[in-house]
């Protein structure tokens, strides 16, 4: 299949979708996807990953005891804590509030109940994919995750597939375990949501970015 975009519009156009249609992905493409995004770069090309994808039948029981969990309010439980937005910088903590007041601002809903409700069914996505590491894997092992996750999302993009990552998506691994077959000797690190996009509200916030100035320092 023939590139849809440039680079630098694939950078451009990516972005988080929190609500997706209720549209399967062809297999071949979620299948070309990963393949593609198995070309990314490890720590002495060890590849350390694996990689779980949940459709179908298997999702909807996934999504089910999610949105029951909610409901619950059961706290996450992730095999990696995510840590508390106060343990973030300073920047990272503004960063966060700005979204969640802009989301708020644009659901014209303080409380935000349509934003917590799509999380909690996974925003609606038809296939997650799960990466995960060995348990005891590296500092490093996490780095090639990230070039994992970013190279899935891309591919995905390229051919017309939008995502989301997000912690929603693996904040109860035992549940993922049972139904994907994940061995206990492995850590769920990254949940990816793949889907097409829905025209719905949720979708029409854009999160900033910081600027080359304010991130980059060049010396010569």
């Amino acid at each position: 299949m023939d590139s849809k975009y440039k680079f630098k519009e694939l950078m451009k156009e990516r972005h988080s979708v929190r609500k997706f249609q209720k549209k399967e992905i062809p297999e071949n493409i979620l299948k070309e996807i990963i393949s593609i995004s198995l070309l990314s770069p490890s720590w002495a090309n060890t590849q350390p990953w694996n990689i779980y994808v949940a459709s179908g039948n298997t999702l909807e029981e996934i999504r089910k005891i999610w949105i029951s969990k909610n409901k619950e309010n059961v706290k996450g439980y992730s095999d990696i804590p995510p840590g508390h937005r106060t343990e973030f910088s300073e920047r990272s903590q503004k960063i966060i509030e700005k979204l969640l007041n802009k989301v708020g601002e644009l659901l014209k809903d303080p409380t935000m109940k349509e934003f917590n409700e799509a999380n909690a069914s996974m925003f609606s996505a038809p296939s997650v994919v799960y990466l995960t590491l060995p348990k005891g894997h590296t500092k490093y092992s996490i780095l090639d995750l990230g070039a994992l996750e970013m190279s899935i999302m891309l591919a995905a993009k390229d051919l017309g597939v939008d995502s989301i990552v997000a912690y929603e998506l693996i904040k109860y691994p035992d549940v993922l375990r049972n139904s994907c077959k994940i061995p206990e000797n492995e850590d769920i690190i990254i949940g990816i949501a793949l889907g097409y996009e829905e025209n719905d509200i949720l979708n029409k916030y854009r999160a900033d970015k910081l600027s080359l100035d304010e991130v980059c320092h060049f010396y010569k």
